[in-house]
């Protein structure tokens, strides 16, 4: 069984599968096997892709698991990490969001028959608690058509005139987590307002791909999405003295997959081990949190962020900032 400590060295097993389209029981029975070898080879934290349950076919019905069938899927999961005492983070589940009662909804029938659509992912620990949940806040521009965002929901949901913070940490035996979904790499800001919470270990599961890039772009360079992807997750971890976890799906180069799931340390860079194509299968890295706590101590980021009268303005956003509290 895996169990996990306070050892500043964890093992995450970061599992690149290629979901099979719209059939999650399939693609739930296939991350299930994968999860249970990485508990026997004593991993601490198992991940997996974005949309790994369905795949990304939105046009069809049955892309959103229902909210009963996606409580469901979770449940199963949460036994599995007690089962294995694992600490696993979902990568998405796409599901309907629950009805809900508007005081509107008699004059907006044809805004009610549109099913909402959320894409959330999970941190369950290895004693099969949910600990926290992340909805995808900025959604890639084909999935605006499909799917609704954190925020999006939140202003349809409350009352309030603006949208609270969406980025929140969960509190993890591993430490201050907290949950971005692929596209929200590409926002400094997402990951600033994580870290200014607390957030030392960041995970990403993510669904990119090479076709994500227009013909035009990919003429002046077949590999750009590869490129943001791979620079970007390094940049992330130095500027914000944090691990990343990033997990892609994968598949065959000339589908379009290039995979890249990896972790990425300050002063580290890419972990030696890393995915570095689009190859499925499970990798079990080594996430050296030290580097973390060294990286804080020479560049002092955190340290600056948090300081009153900073000039960027990021120490008054924190008093906006809450921590998870679904413990």
């Amino acid at each position: 069984m895996a169990a996990t400590t306070t050892n500043p060295i964890f093992k995450v097993a970061i599992i690149q599968m290629r979901p099979k389209p719209l059939d999650a029981e399939y693609n739930f029975a296939h991350a299930t096997r994968q999860i249970r070898l990485a508990a026997a080879q004593g991993v601490s934290l198992a991940v997996v892709p974005e949309y790994h349950l369905t795949g990304w076919v939105p046009e069809e019905p049955s892309f959103a698991l229902t909210s009963e069938d996606a409580r469901r899927y979770l449940q199963r999961y949460q036994d599995l990490a007690a089962e294995l005492h694992i600490n696993i983070c979902t990568g998405t589940i796409v599901s309907e969001a629950p009805k809900r009662n508007t005081r509107q909804a008699a004059t907006e029938s044809t805004e009610a028959s549109r099913r909402t659509l959320l894409n959330t992912s999970h941190f369950i620990d290895h004693n099969g608690r949910l600990l926290g949940s992340y909805t995808k806040t900025n959604l890639w521009i084909p999935e605006r058509q499909h799917l609704t965002s954190s925020v999006d929901y939140a202003r349809q949901t409350t009352t309030q005139t603006s949208s609270s913070n969406p980025h929140q940490i969960i509190n993890t035996p591993l430490g201050p987590v907290g949950i971005l979904v692929c596209w929200d790499l590409a926002f400094p800001e997402a990951f600033r307002q994580l870290v200014l919470a607390g957030a030392k270990i960041i995970i990403i599961p993510s669904y990119w791909t090479s076709a994500d890039m227009c013909k035009e772009g990919l003429a002046y360079n077949p590999e750009c999405e590869k490129m943001f992807v791979q620079s970007t997750l390094i940049t992330r971890s130095f500027e914000n003295t944090a691990a990343v976890i990033y997990c892609n799906v994968g598949g065959p180069t000339e589908e379009g997959f290039f995979g890249c799931s990896q972790v990425a340390l300050p002063i580290v860079g890419t972990v030696p081990g890393s995915f570095t194509d689009g190859e499925e299968g499970m990798r079990v890295l080594d996430v050296d949190m030290r580097t973390v706590e060294l990286a804080e101590h020479n560049y002092e980021i955190r340290k600056d962020l948090g300081r009153e009268g900073w000039h960027y303005g990021y120490a008054k956003g924190r008093d906006t900032v809450k921590l998870s509290s679904n413990l």
